[in-house]
């Protein structure tokens, strides 16, 4: 392979960096098979080459959304998607950090309410007021004793919505990947 070829595929890794290195070689010994096997059997020169593939950020795009969208939840998963979202363009500057940020919200809402209500819930057994922790509804407060599994309900209430996000986010990622293919087939 020619220098051409070889400054194509370090711009595509370069823009695979939110995903792991074994992602990475992964994806690009794909792509250099596509780019030797274009070489042997049709005999297209560098140019008509990178011609077919296109611009090696969209290119790479791709890759970046469907990995991402294949995967489950972790926070480099998370860091990724905004990494893909601000190559995505004017879509992913709104839907991926509005989405990506409610998710995180939504997570540590998930942990923190559950263990508010063992909070007041165990210092109400041990005699202790917290008066900083509390479900109320307009002048009514709930005993301590219901505190707990209410916060439990709304602690899982909240993880829901976090997972909800999260598959908006996946969901977007699948749909930007769709469309970079498609935009490099039609090339």
């Amino acid at each position: 392979m020619d220098k051409l070829l070889n400054d194509y595929l370090a711009q595509v890794e370069n823009c695979l960096r939110p995903l792991t290195a074994s992602e990475r070689v992964d994806i690009v010994a794909e792509i250099k098979s596509q780019m030797l096997e274009s070489q042997a059997k049709e005999g297209l020169s560098s140019q008509e080459i990178l011609a077919r593939l296109g611009d090696a950020r969209a290119l790479a795009r791709a890759y970046l959304g469907d990995s991402i969208a294949r995967s489950r939840f972790s926070l480099r998963r998370l860091l990724a998607c905004i990494a893909f979202g601000g190559m995505a363009g004017l879509g992913g500057m709104f839907v991926l950090p509005i989405f990506g940020v409610l998710t995180v919200g939504f997570l540590f809402a998930g942990v923190i309410a559950p263990l508010a209500g063992l909070l007041k819930t165990g210092g109400w057994f041990l005699g202790f007021d917290m008066p900083f922790i509390m479900f109320q509804f307009g002048s009514y407060s709930l005993h301590p004793l219901l505190v707990l599994p209410l916060s439990l309900a709304v602690g899982a209430l909240f993880f829901a919505l976090a997972m909800g996000c999260w598959w908006a986010v996946k969901a977007y990622m699948r749909a930007a990947g769709k469309a970079h293919r498609a935009l490099g087939t039609a090339a």
